[in-house]
């Protein structure tokens, strides 16, 4: 299996399983990710693992990659379909989204949603 391919299956496995500390082992420390509730970006692993953190007391998500592309050397696009709850169980969104992560020193660096997803 690709490493990166692998990287991505952990991060997934770990998001799933509300995992932070799992999550953030898979992140280089400048990583840069989109703020999917708030907006914006957060930057460092520190945000991260305070972005998750609180995430998780708000909602319940289950990732599910489907497939992987490898864009060149650094890069890989993932699909991943999406459940997103409320932690009462009420379906905040449904659907599946295309995302290219960025990879540096082994590690993920930068995550993008795909436009027009």
């Amino acid at each position: 299996m690709d490493a990166r391919k692998a990287l991505l299956t952990r991060f997934y496995k770990a998001l799933d399983q509300r995992d932070v500390e799992g999550i953030v082992a898979t992140l280089h420390p400048d990583v840069d990710f989109p703020d999917q509730i708030d907006g914006g970006r957060r930057r460092g692993v520190a945000a991260l693992r305070d972005y998750w953190t609180n995430a998780f007391t708000m909602i319940h998500a289950i990732s599910t990659p489907s497939a992987f592309k490898a864009l060149g050397d650094s890069a890989m696009l993932a699909t991943v379909h999406h459940h997103v709850s409320s932690l009462a169980g009420k379906l905040w969104y449904e659907g599946t989204v295309q995302y290219r992560f960025e990879f540096r020193d082994g590690l993920i660096v930068r995550m993008d949603q795909v436009e027009g997803q």
